[in-house]
């Protein structure tokens, strides 16, 4: 089996009383979600709570989508009750949840390594540029290392997000769904430090909501330091970057020393970082409500399978 131990940030850590409140306010919010079934979340909280209090309760969930108009209640409702930062705040408050010690990339090696003994060839680098139906076969257009590599298939799977499929020559979504597609940014940001000072302030292990462009802060024990942000706070993290280092890990340093109890010190000197951004971190379809198929199926037989198309929507699970 995989390694894997108990996912710790579950604990959240919050500025003033905001946690509490938070899981106050939803649950005595949620029977009222089903006469909502069209309005944002947004729109449902400032009805009930009035604008200001509305847009203090999203800042507290970390998560800039949830304030999107295309969120409704009831998708907000799902996505915080299945997040392991938030779902202290509805009744899946005692799930427990695992994750693999030696990393993701750990999984899809054993993967890789069944796959390669049931005699599955893996031809890597490759990006898929277009298709044309030649006769019963299908004929792909590949790039590899700059060249142009064609490829004849009898039968095609893409494991393919929307954003993917929609550069493609294959008409997406009109030709495959009823349904329409969106993506989020995601950024995250990587820290270590010369000394050990999260045990100090009892935040190893820990996530820390931060009511400022760093959203989620997680320590991973004495190991390093995470910032994870979606939507409006990933482009702002994207903008940093792109004014280059000296100001990205300026803008870091300031955020984090008002978000964190460091009474009045400066945060101990960053001794290595990386960040990673991506332009669609997450994929989804903009109709929760509906029965969505476990794959789709374009007209000349092609498969399309991504977690953005099952009911497991932005899920490792579904994706997997």
């Amino acid at each position: 089996g995989l390694p894997h131990a108990v996912y710790p940030f579950t604990d959240v850590v919050s500025q003033e009383r905001e946690q509490q409140e938070l899981k106050e306010t939803l649950l005595s919010l949620q029977p009222m979600v089903k006469e909502h079934p069209q309005e944002s979340f947004l729109d449902f909280l400032s009805q009930y709570l009035g604008a200001a209090e509305a847009s203090r309760i999203l800042n507290a969930t970390g998560y800039d989508a949830l304030q999107l108009p295309i969120v409704t209640a009831a998708m907000a409702y799902d996505i915080i009750k299945k997040h392991p930062e938030t779902q202290n705040c509805t009744e899946n408050a005692g799930n427990e949840w695992r994750y693999a010690t030696d990393g993701y990339g750990h999984l899809l090696g054993q993967l890789q390594r069944q796959a390669l003994a049931a005699g599955v060839e893996f031809r890597l680098e490759h990006r898929l540029l277009s298709m044309e139906q030649s006769g019963a076969d299908h004929l792909l257009t590949f790039s590899h290392k700059g060249e142009v590599q064609m490829q004849r298939a009898r039968h095609v799977i893409l494991a393919m997000p929307p954003t993917a499929m929609a550069g493609l020559n294959l008409d997406f979504p009109a030709a495959w769904s009823p349904f329409q597609y969106d993506s989020l940014p995601l950024f995250k940001g990587f820290l270590t430090f010369e000394k050990s000072w999260f045990q100090c302030l009892g935040l190893s292990d820990k996530m820390l909501m931060a009511n400022n462009p760093l959203r989620k802060i997680y320590f991973k024990s004495d190991k390093y330091l995470l910032f994870y942000t979606d939507s409006q706070s990933a482009l702002y993290w994207r903008d940093s970057v792109e004014q280059g280092e000296e100001i990205y890990l300026e803008r870091v340093r300031r955020h984090l020393e008002e978000a964190l109890p460091l009474m009045g010190k400066p945060l101990p000197p960053i001794q290595s970082h990386f960040y990673k951004h991506w332009p669609h971190g997450v994929e989804f379809y903009l109709e929760p409500e509906a029965k969505h198929p476990t794959a789709l199926v374009h007209p000349s037989g092609i498969i399309a399978c991504s977690d953005a198309y099952t009911s497991h929507c932005g899920w490792m699970g579904g994706s997997l």
